[in-house]
């Protein structure tokens, strides 16, 4: 098997950074099932109780981030301000992204490889996604008046959500520099879209 590869210039994986970039690269190289916490915490140089500390589980290593990604955009979101509402939600999620980017800037599209890949990981994974459209759509629904559980509001999540993977899919198959700027134009046709279905809808 080929060994992950090293970190130069970095300091000693003792880091939460380091050590979940040590952790991605085994992920990707031997499943989510194959990998162990030993295999982690020896390519990372950490003992196990480092590991416990900063993610609990390796279940932790794969979510963890994930999760706080979710807590990103609903919190771009609630800070938005009176712009049209899908011009907002395209806003938010570029927003969350450049913050999830700069949090984790070594392995971020390294975790959405292995969730996308990952055949173990393809439920909750899923699970995961939903919760993050479910995020646009609560919000989708609140500022245009319409019932949450109306059809439109569930759409809008459900587009913006599969436009954002498609983007990260197409960053995940090049080692080329991301540019976050992609991500607008992408989702712009969508959200535009989708605007205009707003502005015509009628209101609860």
């Amino acid at each position: 098997m080929t060994a992950p590869r090293a970190r130069r210039g970095r300091p000693p994986a003792s880091t939460r950074e380091a050590l979940e970039e040590a952790a991605f690269e085994l992920l990707l190289r031997d499943g989510y099932e194959a990998t162990t916490l030993q295999a982690i915490t020896a390519a990372g140089g950490v003992g196990r109780s480092t590991l416990f500390r900063y993610f609990g589980s390796k279940a932790g290593i794969v979510w963890g981030e994930f999760d706080r990604a979710v807590e990103r955009l609903r919190s771009a979101l609630s800070d938005a301000d009176d712009a049209p509402v899908m011009t907002a939600v395209r806003a938010a999620v570029i927003r969350s992204t450049y913050q999830s980017q700069a949090a984790a800037p070594d392995s971020w599209l390294d975790r959405f490889r292995v969730l996308d890949r990952d055949a173990a990981l393809v439920a909750e994974t899923a699970a995961h996604w939903r919760v993050w459209a479910g995020v646009v759509s609560r919000y989708a629904a609140e500022r245009s008046g319409l019932d949450a559980d109306d059809p439109v509001p569930a759409a809008i999540g459900g587009a913006v959500q599969a436009a954002y993977v498609a983007v990260l899919r197409r960053w995940a198959a090049t080692d080329e520099a991301v540019d976050i700027d992609d991500l607008d134009r992408a989702l712009r046709p969508v959200t535009d879209a989708f605007q205009a279905l707003l502005d015509g809808a009628p209101r609860a």
